[in-house]
């Protein structure tokens, strides 16, 4: 009887098993290579050039169908290149009609390689400037694949011996919502007027109060995408700010060209309604077994105290900002304060209590209508998809809240009347398991668990 049980058991099990392996399954890719994925030329009106692109696969890919389609150059607010489909295609530097392909669909062994000639030929009448299109280049969808690769390969055209023009013009200057913990967003968005695209671009943003004094200045990096005639994109910057005092202030905004030459300049004023507080100052350090550490930021408005013993092995813990768009929403007996910030390093609890020291805003104060006793700290348990209002010891002359914790998470501040406190996790609304699900390799695991107790549990009771 006990055999039979076993067996019936093990044909279980197995059957499980089958149905993790064909849901989890091998994915196999067809990760195409291309070389020549990039035509930069001039070509006279009237003449041609010729681009050769050489597409293959890995010798451990399977068979793959390769499609070739000749499409229109697009550009994102975040300056990528994506390809146009022809009702998409408008722009009057398109050269995606000048562009021929010997072919268009190619099939390639394991292994091997196919060359295509993208034949680019001019009209007489072009114009001045620069012409512009993307080769897309495709697995075609097959057999044992659940996912294909293709590339873009952008094709840059100089119309040459005629006259290039780089201009630009700022058709937007935003400063997003001003937040107490969260950065200073100025989002500069630039089109490229001209009819010739330019690398390279950089924008320089200045912070100015009322008195014309600068509290925040910064330029970015130069960008490593072209611009394209017609194409509109982002500079998104944040500068590093101090603290503000409530007040108007003025952001200036400038776009230019490697060599310095100026695109467009650009002024907008904004207001702080109450305090600027920046985000907190990203800080880290090494936690040892063998003794107690503090982390602070270089201001000490931060801190995490670790005692002695509190971790198993060393760790490098870290507190940094965290964005406010990416916060859980609060749970329905609480409102989020102003702060938030999150301390990463462990993937587990401590062994002892840590310490958390922070500041609170007056805006943290306004949300909880002057009342300092009802904000709290509270962190973010994803395991279970809750956040875990804390005791919090409120020092309202310091303006300061202290906790202690075993839990290293995403933290903010919190108002809520409950006094509770302790571990009990606080459900965030909308915060279920069919939104936030297991793994799929836990779930089979936790069945197959699941079954063998239950074989171990019938075993006993024979």
């Amino acid at each position: 009887m006990i055999d039979r049980f076993r067996q019936s058991m093990s044909i279980k099990i197995v059957i499980l098993v089958f149905v993790f392996l064909v849901l989890v399954g091998t994915v196999t890719v067809s990760a195409i290579s291309v070389s020549g994925a990039k035509y930069m030329g001039s070509i006279a009106p009237g003449s041609s050039d010729e681009h050769k692109i050489t597409v293959g696969i890995k010798a451990n890919e399977d068979p793959t169908d390769v499609i070739v389609e000749v499409k229109g150059f697009g550009q994102a607010l975040n300056k990528g290149y994506t390809s146009l489909e022809l009702a998409d295609d408008k722009s009057a530097y398109s050269a995606r009609t000048f562009i021929t392909l010997d072919n268009t669909t190619i099939h390639l062994e394991p292994g091997t390689t196919k060359t295509i000639k993208a034949t680019i030929k001019l009209p007489q009448n072009i114009g001045p400037g620069g012409r512009y299109a993307i080769i897309y280049v495709s697995a075609i969808p097959g057999v044992g694949k659940s996912f294909t690769t293709a590339v873009q390969v952008p094709v840059f055209i100089t119309v040459s011996g005629t006259s290039q023009t780089e201009t630009g013009s700022i058709t937007g200057l935003d400063i997003g919502e001003v937040n107490v913990g969260q950065p200073i967003v100025v989002t500069t968005s630039l089109k490229n007027t001209g009819n010739y695209h330019y690398y390279h671009t950089t924008n320089a943003v200045i912070l100015t109060d009322s008195n014309g004094n600068v509290v925040a200045n910064m330029t970015t990096s130069p960008s490593i995408d072209a611009i394209i005639p017609e194409s509109t994109v982002q500079f998104v910057t944040k500068p590093e700010v101090k603290d503000l005092p409530a007040g108007t202030y003025t952001v200036n905004s400038k776009v230019l060209l490697e060599n310095g030459q100026l695109l467009d300049e650009k002024s907008a004023t904004f207001d702080v309604k109450t305090a600027y507080i920046p985000p907190v100052t990203e800080s880290s350090i090494t936690i040892t077994p063998g003794s107690a550490g503090t982390l602070a930021t270089p201001d000490g408005r931060y801190s995490v105290s670790f005692p002695q013993g509190s971790i198993v092995g060393d760790a490098v813990v870290t507190l940094k900002s965290y964005s406010k768009d990416k916060l859980p929403a609060a749970p329905t007996n609480a409102k989020l304060g102003t702060t938030y910030f999150e301390i990463t390093g462990l993937t587990g609890l401590l062994s002892k209590d840590a310490t958390v020291k922070v500041p609170y805003s007056a805006d943290d104060l306004a949300v909880a209508g002057g009342d300092a006793s009802q904000l709290k700290l509270a962190y973010f348990d994803t395991a279970q998809n809750a956040w875990v209002i804390l005791p919090t010891q409120v020092d309202s002359q310091g303006m300061t809240l202290t906790t202690t914790t075993n839990h290293l998470s995403v933290w903010a501040v919190m108002v809520s009347s409950s006094t509770t406190g302790g571990t009990a996790a606080v459900a965030a609304p909308g915060a279920t398991a069919t939104e936030s699900p297991m793994p799929l390799t836990i779930v089979l695991a936790s069945v197959i668990i699941a079954v063998i107790a239950m074989g171990s549990t019938a075993r006993k009771r024979k």
